[in-house]
């Protein structure tokens, strides 16, 4: 193999967490038999059929999940595990589910794989080297897990402006049928969402307006900003009535618990 050669799969390599596929070296015109002889030299090592790693590649977990996308057949994109590499969990990787439009069956250990004719390759984005599925697909496809993870996640995605309500609606009318138990969680978590229609800035804020957002109860305003008559900024309240002349806030230990928070509150 020229140095050329090696160069350029070292740099893709480097793109994607130390691996690279075997699609890969067709791009470049790297034939299978160099590839053999790059592995009995040591350059390379296989860690999954038509997928190699850079000798001296460290093992993270972003390495096993480049190798896991990059070893299927076909299109295919992490799925429920894109939650936490958007930022829209926090609940750790344990372990990593992919969704694809071909499965060859073959067993891959930590690794759950899910067959889905109905993906598109708009719904795949690139991050960091590895194909996720877009976010409003990810809180889709959540719904296969819990609704509580699907709705943190909704919100999240939603205050980050990672992804908009429409965005979700378009997917669920696209993937949505009979006994797809995903689609059975977000839609109405969809349609609270449209009662709501305001952004909050915490999941406490999430579960008060879950707690609030029933039919007939007035909805109050959030991150509201009271004003004084010369329009002069005052502070701003979690919630409010406006009409009313009601601010409300919200307390917790992670947000409020020093002292100096605790009394600004109060003074509000």
């Amino acid at each position: 193999m020229s140095v050329h050669t090696f160069t350029q799969l070292a740099a893709r390599a480097s793109s994607q967490h130390g691996v690279f596929s075997r699609s890969d070296a067709r791009e470049l015109d790297v034939p299978r038999s160099t590839l053999s002889s790059a592995v009995r030299q040591g350059r390379f090592s296989m860690l999954a059929p038509g997928v190699y790693v850079l000798a001296g590649s460290p093992d993270t977990v972003m390495q096993r999940i480049a190798v896991a996308v990059l070893s299927m057949p076909a299109l295919a994109a992490v799925s429920h595990t894109a939650a936490e590499l958007w930022g829209m969990t926090h609940r750790g990787i344990r372990n990593i589910h992919l969704v694809t439009t071909r499965w060859d069956r073959a067993e891959r250990p930590g690794v759950t794989v899910h067959e889905w004719l109905d993906m598109l390759p708009d719904d795949v984005t690139i991050q960091d080297g590895i194909p996720l599925t877009s976010a409003a697909r990810t809180i889709v496809d959540l719904g296969a897990t819990s609704k509580w993870v699907v709705e943190r996640a909704l919100e999240q995605g939603i205050r980050r402006d990672m992804v908009a309500p429409q965005d979700i609606e378009r997917i669920v009318a696209r993937v949505g049928r009979r006994g797809r138990r995903s689609v059975g969680v977000i839609r109405p978590l969809l349609e609270q969402r449209r009662r709501w229609d305001h952004a909050t800035e915490s999941a406490l804020e999430d579960l008060f307006r879950e707690a609030i957002a029933q039919p007939g109860l007035p909805q109050p305003v959030s991150q509201f900003e009271l004003r004084d008559e010369g329009g002069r900024f005052v502070c701003r309240a979690d919630f409010a009535h406006p009409t009313s002349r009601v601010l409300i806030e919200l307390d917790s230990e992670a947000h409020h618990i020093d002292r100096l928070t605790f009394r600004s509150d109060r003074s509000k």
